[in-house]
């Protein structure tokens, strides 16, 4: 945010790091099952929904959703008004990495019985052509969030009919899908998205 790089390729590279880390530290405990497994539906589902409801209000029903989308739309016009626009992004962006940082330890204590590297997959990846999908509304994530599961669950259960290979890309091949049909909706999908996702601001800059 303060030194204004590509978002983008710093967001790829901190991921790219964040993954050679993860094994590095982690080699100790790879392998080594859960004293206590997490059952399958724990307090984060409810609390997800609820979590993604309170972000819509806040969004959408608050001064503080106010100063967001603005800064998220125009930081030249959030600045005008005397808003702090490197503050709010900074905010924003350690809130949305907190929450990703307890996506991915649930994902590394219940989503699987022990710690390997490389677990992930680049399932958070989804996420992203989840956000799309969703027009980046909140309430509406819910649902593809759901569909996504859904669709990963029965990736483990048919496997007892169907081979694993095809099955463990279909959640995959639905990102494919949603990032088409996002695609060919264009316009829709533009205007939803924050006209300036992912670019850094200068002060004076046009």
């Amino acid at each position: 945010v303060t030194l204004r790089a590509n978002q983008y390729v710093s967001g790829l590279a901190l991921s790219m790091f964040g993954l050679g880390l993860s094994g590095l530290l982690g080699r100790r405990w790879e392998g080594i099952p859960l004293d206590h497994p997490l059952p399958e539906v724990t307090v984060l589902a409810p609390l997800g929904i609820s979590l993604a409801v309170a972000l819509w209000i806040v969004l959408y029903h608050t001064r503080w959703g106010i100063v967001l989308r603005t800064t998220g739309e125009s930081p030249a016009a959030a600045d005008a008004m005397g808003i702090n626009v490197t503050l709010v992004r900074y905010l924003a962006v350690v809130f949305g990495g907190l929450l990703a940082g307890i996506a991915g330890g649930f994902l590394s204590v219940a989503y699987r019985p022990s710690w390997t590297e490389g677990m992930t997959a680049g399932i958070g990846w989804i996420v992203v052509a989840l956000a799309i999908f969703a027009g980046w509304d909140p309430l509406k994530a819910i649902w593809t969030s759901l569909l996504f599961g859904v669709l990963f669950h029965l990736s483990f259960r048919l496997q007892t009919w169907i081979p694993p290979e095809p099955l463990q890309i279909m959640p995959f091949a639905f990102t494919i899908v949603v990032l088409t049909v996002g695609a060919r909706r264009g316009g829709r999908v533009r205007q939803a998205a924050p006209e300036a996702l992912g670019l850094p601001y200068v002060r004076g800059e046009r």
